[in-house]
């Protein structure tokens, strides 16, 4: 016998597929959701219906925007020779925060992780490739800014191999961001700083 009604359980299931969410945060979040005032439950699934009804994916970039291509892509006083490689939409908004970079992005989706199963073929890296053949010889610096932990580097070298080929400068974000942390959790500071001083790969 099920332990709840079926949309209830499949819900908190629902819940249950995002990341670091469990059985008992899942079931919070659902009653939580039951408890609200009928309006208030309604414009909750609203706001998630809008995901899929006006946001939208940019076409260059990756980044999630109400258009395409997004506000940066489109965005003529932006530098397109340079472009900024991450790893998660979070770590562009990271990125902007610190008024330190006026290029452009291209989000890979991910990092490579064998063990998740995650291979160059799961990330945008062919797109990225593609996009600077296309954009040639205007590209002129790939910042590869992915997290500095294991499968960060691991992508940042991969990249570095895959882009040579191209002709184009390969840099990284330097000091001040130490081995096993996050962009998206870097302070604004330690982030302009790393950004400002990378070094070529």
């Amino acid at each position: 016998m099920p332990k709840y009604p079926k949309p209830i359980q499949e819900l908190v299931d629902s819940f249950r597929t995002l990341p670091g969410v469990g059985a008992k945060s899942a079931e919070r979040f659902v009653f939580r959701l039951l408890q609200l005032p009928a309006d208030k439950r309604s414009a909750f699934a609203k706001r998630i219906m809008e995901l899929t009804d006006v946001i939208k994916q940019c076409t260059e970039c990756g980044r999630f925007d109400v258009q395409t291509p997004c506000s940066i892509c489109g965005n003529g006083k932006r530098d397109h020779t340079t472009i900024c490689v991450v790893a998660e939409p979070q770590d562009v908004e990271a990125i902007e925060k610190t008024g330190e970079f006026s290029g452009v992005y291209h989000l890979l989706g991910g990092t490579l992780n064998p063990l998740e199963g995650i291979g160059p073929d799961k990330l945008a890296i062919e797109k990225l490739v593609a996009r600077i053949k296309k954009q040639s010889p205007r590209v002129q610096e790939v910042i590869i800014a992915t997290n500095p932990d294991l499968e960060g580097e691991s992508t940042a070298l991969y990249l570095t191999r895959a882009l040579k080929p191209l002709k184009v400068k390969v840099t990284r974000p330097a000091k001040g961001l130490p081995m096993g942390s996050s962009i998206e959790y870097a302070d604004e500071l330690t982030l302009s700083s790393a950004l400002k001083e990378r070094k070529e790969m």
